[in-house]
């Protein structure tokens, strides 16, 4: 299936490009994120999400913020030895590297996730960090919104139906790309929110979430 979606993505027609992805392009992220853990692992860090969200462990209280500090030097000990683990089992054969390997890769990027969410919740008592990255809060509330923007973007600027940079753009040009897209959709954000309650796709969602129902 990789090999097709390559073949018509190569070939720059956009029509076709966007019926392959609307097909077997979906069909084989549903399959890679499966045979990669990540059907299972977007699951649990939802139940995750909203688990910090219920008890409420982001309000900035004396427990918390212990409890943050406790997270940070567990997650950052756990890290090393997880990442070790995972590179050698990455050594190993297929069936090994697709079993225990995915696990290891898993719980390390969890291990990781942690102390950085950590770090960042801790970081945030600061007034002047606070103030530097307050902006966030309008890019976070249309995550589902930024998070298709930035596929569309990308598409038009690095496929062969777009403008076709992929062969011209390397690691730094790519990273000075991607940081211009987050502060014009930063930009975007508090535009939008300023005259709006919900982005764009969020707001198709929340009606998605309670068609048939009263509410609304």
């Amino acid at each position: 299936m990789y090999a097709e979606v390559a073949e018509y993505t190569k070939a720059g027609e956009f029509w076709p490009f966007i019926w392959g992805n609307v097909t077997l392009g979906q069909k084989a992220s549903l399959l890679w994120a499966v045979n990669a853990g990540r059907f299972f692992q977007t699951a649990g860090l939802f139940l995750l999400g909203f688990y910090i969200g219920r008890r409420q462990l982001f309000a900035a209280t004396e427990a918390n913020l212990r409890l943050w500090v406790r997270v940070l030097i567990v997650s950052a000990v756990a890290f090393a030895p997880l990442y070790t683990l995972k590179e050698a089992v990455m050594g190993s054969d297929a069936v090994i590297c697709q079993t225990a390997g995915t696990a290891f890769d898993m719980w390390q990027k969890l291990a990781f996730t942690m102390v950085l969410v950590s770090s960042f919740v801790l970081l945030y008592q600061n007034g002047r960090f606070r103030s530097a990255v307050g902006s966030l809060r309008f890019y976070g509330r249309m995550s589902l919104t930024n998070y298709i923007s930035q596929s569309v973007i990308g598409a038009v600027i690095y496929f062969p139906f777009g403008l076709y940079l992929a062969p011209y753009c390397g690691y730094t040009l790519s990273l000075l790309i991607g940081i211009l897209t987050f502060v014009l959709q930063v930009k975007f954000c508090k535009w939008w929110l300023g005259r709006y309650r919900q982005g764009p796709l969020e707001h198709i969602w929340h009606k998605w979430t309670w068609l048939g129902t009263e509410k609304r």
